[in-house]
């Protein structure tokens, strides 16, 4: 008799520290799943199960918290960038006033 052949071969065995990495990189570090999955080598329905299971958010969700946060954070340093161009522009325009005011002094 012949042996018989697999099609496929099992799924291979991941070790917790290995899944909790996977995790961390989509929930903490904030990376797309997809990223994850595909540096690792891992099937991205194999990552969702894993973020499922440690009770994260779903990839989807945490990808659309993560770019929320990105875009607040750009938001963030855009406002703070633009208040200090507005206080260089106040400074400027209080110098004019004063240099105005001590040349229309009789």
């Amino acid at each position: 008799m012949t042996a018989k052949t697999r099609k496929h071969a099992a799924p291979p065995r991941y070790d917790e520290a290995f899944k909790a990495g996977a995790v961390r990189m989509v929930t903490v570090q904030g990376r797309p799943s997809r990223e994850v999955a595909a540096e690792l080598g891992i099937c991205i329905d194999t990552l969702r199960s894993w973020l499922r299971n440690a009770g994260a958010p779903s990839p989807g969700q945490a990808d659309r918290q993560n770019r929320d946060a990105k875009r607040l954070r750009e938001l963030e340093a855009e406002n703070r960038a633009l208040r200090k161009r507005i206080e260089e522009k106040d400074e400027v325009i209080d110098v004019l006033k004063k240099s105005v005011g001590i040349l229309s002094k009789p």
